[in-house]
């Protein structure tokens, strides 16, 4: 089940969309989409996909494992093929220093996320950009990992809810520092506890602090694509507007 898109006070319907529309200004796309290959089609979309990452997929030792990184993957290329109006498997990727992947000379930035059944792709023009998804019910050693990874503040902050209310708190922790640390092409190990989000749950994303001082240069929002993921994205930019589709395969 789909949810609507709730973001700072910006609500808008998910819309089901096979080809991406023109950009407005200050738009990021973001595309859910199932990490499934349509029946009989696998060897189709396999063939999108370059040497190297069909040589990857083929190191996944379960075949449920290949089909999510073929069907994340596929899509990704077909979606930012149609945007470029270019063919998706003569996409020529560029790794980063830190592996995040960029197609140079083109005037799109993206980023993709998945989870076990479920990918989300941000595209825009606007700048850099990062997105994470996550299920609200993943089984997590909440406070362990905020001890380790989260500031002080954020640990506290999440200790002081009521015990139903901090599987999303921490979700929102964790997904706006990887977005926040995707979109920046920061390591996890190095710089998870650089930045700080605040985390009550129905309140909207605010980074805080980035190395302990205040910073207002990067925009965060947090959105439901299902009713049982959370999603964040991050970009450094004045002001974005966020657009949510579902993929539909033709």
């Amino acid at each position: 089940m789909l949810e609507r898109m709730v973001s700072d006070g910006f609500s808008q319907a998910w819309q089901p969309r096979t080809m991406p529309p023109e950009f407005a200004r200050d738009e990021v796309h973001l595309w859910h989409f199932p990490l499934i290959l349509p029946a009989g089609r696998a060897t189709e979309w396999r063939a999108i996909l370059s040497p190297a990452e069909r040589e990857r997929a083929d190191k996944f030792a379960f075949p449920h494992l290949r089909e999510r990184y073929v069907a994340a993957h596929a899509v990704m290329r077909r979606l930012l093929g149609a945007y470029l109006m270019r063919d998706p498997a003569g996409l020529v990727f560029e790794i980063a220093e830190r592996g995040k992947p960029a197609l140079p000379g083109q005037p799109v930035h993206f980023n993709l996320s998945h989870t076990s059944h479920h990918g989300l792709l941000a595209v825009t023009r606007v700048g850099e950009v990062g997105v994470d998804i996550e299920r609200l019910d993943r089984k997590v050693d909440r406070a362990g990992i905020a001890g380790r990874f989260f500031s002080r503040a954020e640990a506290d902050e999440l200790a002081s809810l009521p015990e139903d209310q901090q599987p999303e708190a921490f979700c929102n922790l964790w997904t706006r520092k990887e977005a926040w640390l995707k979109a920046t092409g920061v390591g996890i190990s190095e710089g998870l506890n650089q930045v700080e989000f605040n985390c009550h749950p129905g309140e909207p994303a605010r980074l805080l602090r980035i190395n302990g001082k205040p910073s207002v240069e990067w925009q965060v929002r947090s959105f439901k694509p299902l009713v049982d993921h959370l999603g964040a994205v991050a970009i450094r930019a004045d002001r974005i507007q966020l657009v949510g589709f579902h993929w539909c395969a033709d």
